[in-house]
């Protein structure tokens, strides 16, 4: 794949480093919001209300630090008006609270808690019951097991100087029917995330595990989602969103990612162990309804693969030819996509307030341009009949290529799973996804109703198997701090593994807790 922007993507690194050095004063490092938490839900009502309009919702995780500067603009807008919304008043009552320490330091740079230690940021206990084979994805990997299945996890976090800050989520889980090795019963406590982070200026190199999403896919992402366990990673990114100087102000709010890591997985057949992974990505909001973005993961290296010289590495990431069984062969994925934010439409649209609508699309080959496309489109629509917190969404994703059907995700040196997981779109190859949802939030109580149609082997079996799963979904804010979630989905598998009349019916329970410190 062949990627003529990667000159001008350099000079824009190199920019935003000196930009954020030498002119910018910046907060303390921070640890990331987990993607597990409500409020990258919730920053997508303050944005089709008009209420933060500087932030790049298609990156995450988002740092604390970053976290406390919007929701320091939110509560301005907020304050500023006759009568506050009720995304004002969760925002003012629940948020201003959990993240009050963040806030002050965005709103005060001087104001700042050089050294501190957390020993718990929140703790959260789930049970999971599973009948049948239940198809679990975007839960960072998570093997539940048929049966019944139980998780404590916890986070700390800390901080040393201003420079270093530090977190470790540790979990304690219990795998009914030993998870995906169907055998038995299984205890299982490891270091699910951990990593540690050097900040200087608007600069953080992360080093650790971590999970990240890339686009602005709601359900699913083509090239980076938590569908699969997190990664053990290096990255370089900006925390903080930055405008650029001279020409470069017209492309507005700029934020990169740029991660390296090594796949110390179980592979196999003629897939290589211990392939590295290279990942770029980079997002634009040149105005404030629109952001703009584009992905590259590169999958390459193995055994005999390790003497490559600068000039073969970049043969590997950046040259259209292919190479196969060649020391610089790889796979790779492209990917561009933008999403449009439109808020306060009501005059304009009686069904909704806001609205958003956005889509991915993605390549996976050598062609130029590259073809083998694939994409994932989507709406929401925000107080649909003015209704407050409420939303309706829809997803599409399209992962069939008329060229090359099974291209995604699969290859026979470097397929892009991590741990049995593809971290991309949870649906797979020569498939397809389609997925609806309902959300509404009151003062206290919240609740969904979602339901998700797939089908795989689109192009390339006799037989394709149709999954429908039906979702419903109730929550209870206790306080501030805590919550409880109860869930319940009904799973319907026809042709499974694409056999003719054969079927499955399967159910899941899920029930949580969460606690904030």
């Amino acid at each position: 794949m062949k990627i003529y922007l990667i000159p001008a993507v350099i000079i824009v690194f190199a920019i935003i480093f000196i930009h954020n050095s030498f002119f910018l004063a910046h907060g303390a490092s921070s640890t990331n919001v987990s993607l597990e938490n409500d409020l990258y839900r919730d920053m997508e009502f303050w944005a089709a209300e008009g209420l933060i309009e500087s932030q790049l919702l298609s990156i995450k995780p988002l740092a604390r630090s970053e976290a406390g500067r919007q929701i320091a603009a939110a509560l301005d807008k907020c304050a500023a008006m006759e009568k506050p919304s009720s995304t004002c008043r969760n925002i003012q009552e629940h948020y201003a609270k959990l993240f009050a320490p963040e806030i002050a330091e965005a709103r005060d740079n001087e104001n700042v808690r050089n050294t501190f230690l957390k020993p718990l940021e929140s703790a959260s206990v789930s049970y999971k019951y599973l009948d049948g084979a239940y198809s679990i994805y975007n839960n960072e990997g998570i093997p539940y097991g048929d049966g019944h299945n139980a998780i404590i996890q916890l986070e700390s976090n800390a901080r040393l100087g201003k420079a270093l800050s530090f977190s470790i989520e540790p979990r304690l889980a219990y795998f009914g029917n030993a998870g995906n090795k169907n055998e038995g019963s299984e205890f299982d406590v490891r270091l699910h995330k951990g990593y540690a982070k050097l900040t200087v200026f608007n600069l953080e190199l992360e080093v650790g595990r971590d999970s990240l999403w890339w686009g602005p896919g709601y359900h699913g992402a083509l090239l980076m989602s938590n569908n699969a366990h997190p990664f053990d990673l290096i990255k370089l990114s900006n925390p903080e969103p930055v405008v650029l100087p001279w020409i470069f102000s017209y492309l507005g709010p700029v934020q990169f990612n740029l991660i390296f890591t090594q796949l110390n997985d179980e592979r196999k057949g003629s897939e290589l162990a211990n392939p590295f992974l290279y990942g770029l990505r980079l997002g634009i909001k040149p105005h404030r309804y629109l952001e703009l973005g584009a992905s590259h993961l590169a999958q390459f290296g193995g055994p005999e693969r390790r003497d490559m010289s600068v000039s073969d590495i970049i043969t590997t990431l950046y040259s259209n030819t292919n190479h196969d069984n060649e020391k610089t062969d790889s796979n790779q994925e492209f990917a561009v996509d933008f999403a449009l934010t439109i808020p306060n439409i009501k005059k304009y649209i009686f069904l909704a307030d806001g609205i958003k609508l956005y889509c991915e699309l993605g390549a996976e080959d050598t062609g130029n341009p590259p073809d083998r496309r694939a994409y994932v489109a989507g709406f929401a629509f925000f107080k649909p009949f003015n209704l407050e917190r409420a939303v309706f969404r829809g997803e599409y994703a399209d992962l069939s290529p008329n060229s090359v059907p099974l291209a995604w995700y699969k290859h026979a040196s470097y397929p892009m799973t991590y741990e049995g997981r593809v971290f991309g779109h949870h649906v797979g190859s020569d498939a397809e996804d389609i997925y609806l949802e309902w959300f509404q939030g009151f003062e206290k109580l919240f609740y969904k109703l979602g339901f998700d149609r797939e089908e795989s082997g689109v192009q390339t079996k006799v037989s394709s198997q149709f999954k429908n799963q039906y979702l419903a979904e109730i929550g209870y804010r206790v306080n501030t701090n805590s919550k409880v979630t109860l869930r319940y989905v009904y799973e319907e598998t026809d042709n499974v593994d694409n056999i003719a009349d054969d079927s499955e019916r399967n159910q899941f329970i899920g029930l949580d807790a969460t606690i904030y410190f």
